[in-house]
Formats: C-alpha cells, structure tokens, sequence
C-alpha cells in the first residue's frame, strides 16, 4: 500500500515534479540566452559557478556544454518519475506560491545587504559591462551555486556524519557556504578578495542553504535569481 500524496503546499514545493517544472522554463531561458550571447561575441556571461564548473570539466577533457543543464533536469526528472505516484495535481497554485516565496526571500536577503552594505554587486558581476549579458549571468548563478553548493555540496557533506543530523547539517551548511563565498575569487573571472564581501557572501550562503533545507531548491534557485536581478537594478 503506498502511503498517502502529498496534501500540503509546504509538502509539494519539496516534491521533485513541481521543482521539475519550476526549473525547466528558468535552465532553458539561461542556456538559449547563452548560446545567443555566445553566438553573438558577448564574453563572460558564463561566470562564477557556472564558469567556474566548466573551466574544471575541460581541464579533465569534458567539453560538452548541453552535460551540466541536462544532469540537472534529468535528475529532477529520474527523481519525478520514481515519485509520480505521490505527485501534487495543483501545479499552477504549486508554481505560483514557489514564485511568490522566490520573490519574499530574494527581497529579505536583498535588504539584509542594503544593511550590511549598499556597495554588493550581485555575484561578483559588474552591471556596466551590460545589463542584458549581467542578467544572463545572474540566471547561471542562480541555478548552478545552487547545484553545486545547495543540491549537491550539501548532501555530499552530510555523508561524512551518517546517521547524526546534529554536527552533519551545522557542518554541511557551514562548509558548503565558505565553498560558496571561495567561488566568486575562482577562475578567470574571479573577483579581487575583499575581506567584508567575502563575509557577507558566506552569510548569504547559510541563508540560501536554510532556503534549500526548509523550502526546497527550486525556491532557493528562485530566491538567488531574484535577488541577483534586485540588486542589479
């Protein structure tokens, strides 16, 4: 007997097939954005983790640029097919909250930082360079820190303490954060360190990592684009 569906929203924005369908339209717009601005001689929209992840594929001889988005989907895919029995049937009230919750959180972290310091640029991008190209970065962030650092930097950590949430969840969150806030200072595009930027990053990186844990990742992708796109404005 299978056990009951998910009846809550709280329970159905953690379920693979709505996070499914929140990701596609956001992967498919950043990829299709890409290659036009490729196409069309723009450099560096593929920055921090997204480019940062690539730099290492190639060192290694993998240059298949379709591998990072399509492992991401179909994971979410694999994940939605195994679980179809248990599948929320309100997608478009699902999405619609998951949006709403993208925007609430982007918003909190976004007057944190007006706080803390009006001088952030949003993932280690200069808006000058380009707005459209700028705002093609800030998709790539949004989704690929949040691979990396959330979705699977996490879950790998939280291995190293089986069984024992207590020092594995502080740890993970902890470790995957300073990783997070390491990042933008990788590559060739890497930002000059600077000590207060790199505090804020790693602070921002334990609220993206509660974001995910509680709410789930295609929130937490929500939730860094928007709030990427906010400070850009």
């Amino acid at each position: 007997m299978f056990p009951r569906r998910y009846i809550t929203y709280v329970e159905a924005t953690r379920h693979p097939w709505p996070n499914f369908i929140f990701l596609l339209p956001i992967v498919i717009l950043y990829e299709t954005a890409v290659w036009y601005c490729t196409s069309n001689q723009i450099d560096g929209v593929r920055n921090g983790a997204d480019g940062w992840l690539r730099q290492n594929l190639a060192v290694y001889g993998v240059n298949l640029v379709w591998l990072p988005p399509v492992f991401l989907l179909f994971f979410y895919a694999f994940q939605s097919f195994i679980r179809w029995w248990s599948r929320p049937h309100e997608n478009v009230e699902t999405i619609t909250g998951m949006i709403l919750e993208s925007g609430i959180f982007g918003m909190v972290l976004w007057l944190v930082a007006g706080i803390w310091s009006k001088g952030f640029l949003a993932s280690g991008v200069d808006a000058s360079s380009g707005i459209s190209s700028a705002w093609v970065t800030y998709l790539g962030a949004g989704i690929y820190e949040e691979a990396i650092f959330r979705l699977l930097g996490i879950h790998l950590l939280l291995l190293l303490f089986p069984g024992n949430i207590f020092p594995s969840l502080p740890f993970a969150f902890f470790v995957s954060s300073i990783g997070f806030a390491i990042s933008h200072h990788l590559g060739i595009y890497g930002e000059v360190f600077q000590f207060d930027i790199f505090v804020f990053r790693a602070l921002a990186g334990l609220y993206f990592c509660t974001v995910y844990m509680f709410r789930g990742f295609g929130i937490a992708v929500g939730a860094h684009v928007i709030y990427d796109f906010i400070v850009s404005v």
